[in-house]
């Protein structure tokens, strides 16, 4: 009978494979995750945005100074809210003035971080009055 001998290190690539993929599954969930992290922020500071801008075209031209119609701003954040469904607070902070907290909620696609990312979105609209460069008079 004749006998092959074997190398003394038959197997140790399949131990390191079996160490690293699932490291590597993992490295890769992370940044999976962490993707959809950073599109849910930039989602919630968009939606913020939009809906101060949506509520600094209140503007009221009837009094002597330009301002914002507060009552209509108000409810015209207010719309543009619930037709986003997500969850908002808006605040008349002056009289051309608008500030619109947003929170947005998506599902994780991995979910390794958690089952929802879960983000807050701010911005302050001002309302600018002039034709050459826009500042407040």
């Amino acid at each position: 009978m004749i006998t092959v001998a074997r190398p003394r290190d038959a197997g140790s690539l399949s131990v390191m494979i079996a160490v690293l993929v699932p490291a590597l599954l993992f490295v890769l969930a992370l940044v999976v995750d962490g993707a959809a992290r950073l599109r849910t922020i930039a989602r919630a500071d968009a939606l913020a945005a939009e809906v101060a801008r949506a509520a600094n075209t209140a503007v009221d031209t009837r009094s002597a100074q330009v301002g914002i119609d507060t009552a209509t701003a108000a409810r015209a954040a207010g719309d543009y809210l619930a037709r986003t469904g997500h969850p908002g607070q808006v605040s008349i902070t002056g009289t051309r003035t608008v500030r619109v907290t947003v929170m947005v909620t998506e599902p994780a696609p991995i979910g390794l971080l958690g089952r929802s990312v879960q983000a807050t979105g701010t911005a302050v609209a001002e309302l600018g009055v002039g034709t050459r460069d826009g500042g407040l008079p």
